[in-house]
């Protein structure tokens, strides 16, 4: 089987839609929820955080430590 993903603008959904109620097609939606507990830590973080402590992808990936599968 062949799965495919596609960015359909919103305009354009109604017309999609219809194309393809011919065929067998599955809908997924990728849903998450966020705690409120969650969301309060993260904009208490992005109102604290400060632009100097930042540090490049490039640098920070080198920081990480991966453990071996055994």
């Amino acid at each position: 089987m062949t799965q495919i993903t596609l960015n359909i603008p919103d305009e354009e959904l109604t017309f999609f839609m219809k194309l393809i109620e011919k065929f067998n097609y599955e809908t997924v939606i990728n849903d998450f929820s966020v705690s409120e507990e969650m969301k309060n830590l993260l904009d208490h973080r992005r109102v604290t955080s400060k632009s100097e402590d930042f540090i490049p992808w490039t640098e920070a990936k080198k920081q990480l430590i991966f453990k071996s599968k055994k």
